[in-house]
C-alpha cells in the first residue's frame, strides 16, 4: 500500500471543460445554455472548426458571436467552453500583408508565421505605463503639420461628409512615414472593394506597403468581423509598440464601425437609445480609442497614435457619433464640404480644427513663423464675405485679400503628395516676409514646385538643418534671406512679385 502512495506516475488525468447547448441561432448570434462561469470576450468552441466569442449574457443564456460559417451550427447541439480569451496573432512577418479581423491572410501570398498572440479585448495601458506626448509626427500635408499638428501617441479624429477628402489625409499621412521607422496599420471599415484598392494602388505607388499592415473588414465582410476589425488592428499596433516602436494606426471609419455595432446589438435584442444606437456604444469606442499613447521603458518605450475617421452627415458636428468620438480625442480635423466644392484641397476648416496637445511637439520654428496664420486666414474670410456686399476695398482690406490669398496658396495640396517639414518651413518663412503677396497664382505654383529643390541644391546645411532648428535666429534668417532673394533673380521677379523690367 506504501508503494503505491509514493508511486511518481499520475493514476488520474483531470481535464475540466464547460460544455453548453445551443438554444437558438439568428444569423451571425447564437444563444447557448449552460457555461455557467464563462466571461465576455472568452472563445468558445462552437464544433465543426467554428469559432465564437461571447458577447454578452441575459438572465438564462449566454450570447455568443460566431466568428466562421453559422451554416455549420444546429439547435442544440453540444458546445465547449475555451478558457481563455479571444486572440488573435500577430508579428513582424504581417506587414505588408492585407489580413482580416482574425489576423488570416487574405491577399492570396501564403500563409503568416506568428510571432505571438495577443487578446483583442483588453484594458487601457495604466498612467504608471505612459510617458509625455511630446514627439512630432509629421503627416505631410501642410495644413495639418502647421495648425493642427500631430504628436506620436495622441488620438486625432477626422471629420467630414462623404467625399470630401478624409480618407486622402490619412493615406497622405501613412506615405509620409516612409524611412520614418513608423510602422502603420490601415483598418478598412465597412469600406467598399474599390475604396480599399484604391488605397492600396496610392500606398503600392508611395513605397509604403513594406512598413504597413492592412487589416480587412469591407462591406461585404461579415458583421461581427467588422465589428472586430478596429480592436483586431488596436492589438497589432500593440504588439510593436510594446517592442519599442512608433506606431500609426488609421481606423477608416468608425462610423461604419458604429454602424455594425448597432446591427449587433439589434441581433442581441438590447434595447436601442439615441438614434437607435445601443446605450453602451460610448464605452465600446472609449475601450478602443483609450489604448493609444506613448509609452515608458517600462511597457517596451513605443507608442501607438490613432487617427479615427468619421463621417458626418451635411456637416452636423453634433451627430450622436461625431460628438462622442471628438470626446474621446485629443483634436480633431474637420473637413467642410462647401470648401472643397469651391476647389480648396485639402478642404480642411481651419475654424473648426485644433489639436489640444500636438503643439507641444510641434517642431519649434513652424510654431513661430505660423503664430498669427489662424487669425490672419480669418480675416482674409471675412474680409472676402463682405467684399462680395460691397464694390470696392480699402487699402488695409486689400492687403488683408492679398496675404489671405497668399496663405490659401500655400497650404494647398495635391492628392498622395506629402511634403517634408523642411519645405513647410521655407514657404511658412516666405509667407512671413511677405514674398508671396504681390505674386499672381502662376507665379505662387512655381514657387510651391521648385522652392525645395532650389533651397536643397543652394544651400544644403541650412535646408538639412530647418526641421531640428530651434528657433528663427539671425543668422538662420540671414541664410534664408539669401536663398529666397536667389530664386526670386532666378526666375525675374521681384520681392513684390512684378517681374523686372527687361532692358530694351
Amino acid at each position: 500500500m506504501s508503494s503505491f502512495k509514493s508511486s511518481a506516475v499520475p493514476l488520474f488525468k483531470l481535464k475540466v471543460q464547460e460544455k453548453g447547448r445551443i438554444r437558438d441561432i439568428k444569423e451571425i448570434i447564437c444563444r447557448v445554455q449552460g457555461l455557467p462561469t464563462c466571461l465576455n470576450g472568452q472563445l468558445v468552441d462552437l464544433g465543426d472548426g467554428v469559432k465564437g466569442v461571447i458577447m454578452g449574457f441575459d438572465e438564462e443564456d449566454v450570447l455568443v458571436l460566431v466568428l466562421g460559417d453559422s451554416s455549420r451550427l444546429r439547435l442544440g447541439k453540444e458546445i465547449t467552453g475555451i478558457s481563455e480569451p479571444f486572440r488573435i496573432p500577430v508579428g513582424e512577418r504581417f506587414l505588408g500583408r492585407m489580413v482580416t479581423a482574425l489576423g488570416e491572410p487574405c491577399d492570396q501570398a501564403g500563409e503568416i508565421v506568428p510571432d505571438d498572440h495577443r487578446p483583442v479585448f483588453r484594458d487601457s495601458p495604466p498612467i504608471i505605463h505612459r510617458a509625455p506626448v511630446d514627439e512630432f509626427l509629421p503627416t505631410g500635408t501642410k495644413i495639418v503639420d502647421i495648425l493642427v499638428p500631430l504628436a506620436k501617441g495622441q488620438r486625432l479624429l477626422i471629420l467630414g461628409d462623404r467625399m470630401t477628402g478624409k480618407t486622402a489625409i490619412a493615406v497622405d499621412t501613412m506615405l509620409n512615414q516612409r524611412d520614418r521607422n513608423v510602422v502603420c496599420i490601415y483598418c478598412a471599415v465597412g469600406k467598399s472593394l474599390a475604396a480599399v484598392e484604391k488605397v492600396m494602388s496610392a500606398m503600392r505607388e508611395g513605397s509604403a506597403l513594406g512598413y504597413t499592415v492592412m487589416v480587412m473588414a469591407t462591406d461585404a465582410s461579415p458583421v461581427g468581423e467588422q465589428y472586430l476589425a478596429p480592436f483586431s488592428a488596436a492589438a497589432m499596433g500593440d504588439y510593436f509598440a510594446s517592442k519599442g516602436r512608433d506606431v500609426l494606426v488609421v481606423f477608416d471609419d468608425l462610423t461604419k464601425h458604429a454602424w455594425a455595432y448597432r446591427q449587433l446589438s439589434l441581433l442581441l435584442e438590447r434595447p436601442p437609445g439615441r438614434e437607435a444606437y445601443p446605450g453602451d456604444i460610448f464605452y465600446v469606442q472609449t475601450q478602443l480609442m483609450e489604448q493609444a499613447g506613448k509609452f515608458n521603458r517600462d511597457r517596451g518605450g513605443g507608442s501607438l497614435t490613432f487617427l479615427g475617421i468619421a463621417e458626418t452627415q451635411q456637416g452636423d458636428l453634433t451627430g450622436y457619433i461625431p460628438s462622442n468620438l471628438a470626446s474621446m480625442c485629443d483634436g480633431q480635423i474637420c473637413m467642410s464640404g462647401t470648401m472643397f466644392a469651391e476647389g480648396f484641397r485639402p478642404a480642411v476648416d481651419i475654424a473648426l480644427s485644433l489639436s489640444i496637445i500636438g503643439g507641444r511637439a510641434q517642431p519649434p520654428l513652424i510654431k513661430n513663423l505660423s503664430k498669427t496664420l489662424r487669425a490672419d486666414f480669418a480675416r482674409y474670410t471675412e474680409v472676402v464675405k463682405l467684399s462680395k456686399l460691397q464694390s470696392g476695398l480699402s487699402g488695409e482690406a486689400a492687403r488683408i485679400v492679398r496675404r489671405g490669398e497668399a496663405i490659401t496658396s500655400v497650404l494647398r495640396q495635391g492628392q498622395y503628395a506629402p511634403v517634408s517639414v523642411e519645405e513647410e518651413i521655407l514657404l511658412l518663412y516666405a509667407l512671413h516676409k511677405g514674398l508671396l503677396a504681390d505674386l499672381d497664382e502662376g507665379q505662387r505654383a512655381v514657387f510651391r514646385k521648385e522652392i525645395r529643390a532650389f533651397a536643397a541644391a543652394k544651400d544644403s546645411r541650412t535646408f538639412e538643418s530647418l526641421g531640428a532648428a530651434a528657433e528663427l535666429s539671425p543668422e538662420l534668417a540671414s541664410r534664408l534671406d539669401a536663398i529666397m532673394e536667389a530664386f526670386f533673380a532666378e526666375h525675374g521677379w521681384t520681392a513684390g512679385g512684378a517681374e523686372e523690367p527687361s532692358g530694351q
